[in-house]
């Protein structure tokens, strides 16, 4: 499977479709031992990909994540 862009994995996200780490890292732009770090942590809710050993990452959660990233990027306070 080809890699995708950030922003063909934005679009993905937009679409609700689950990431798998590697794509998450690229999306967040973070390595992969940090996107996996991330699901470890609880700030993002994970399943395993059907049939396989894969975790994936929801979407909703990583939307999420982008959005303070970007309003911290941007100077803005975090909104609750």
């Amino acid at each position: 499977m080809p890699h995708r862009s950030r922003e063909e994995l934005r679009q993905a996200l937009a679409d609700g479709e689950w990431l798998r780490v590697g794509e998450l890292a690229v999306v967040l732009g973070v390595s992969p031992s940090t996107a996996h770090r991330l699901l470890g942590s609880g700030d993002i809710e994970w399943k395993y990909k059907v049939g396989g050993k894969q975790r994936t990452a929801n979407p909703a959660d990583v939307r999420r994540l982008l959005e303070q990233a970007e309003q911290t990027h941007r100077g803005e306070p975090p909104q609750a």
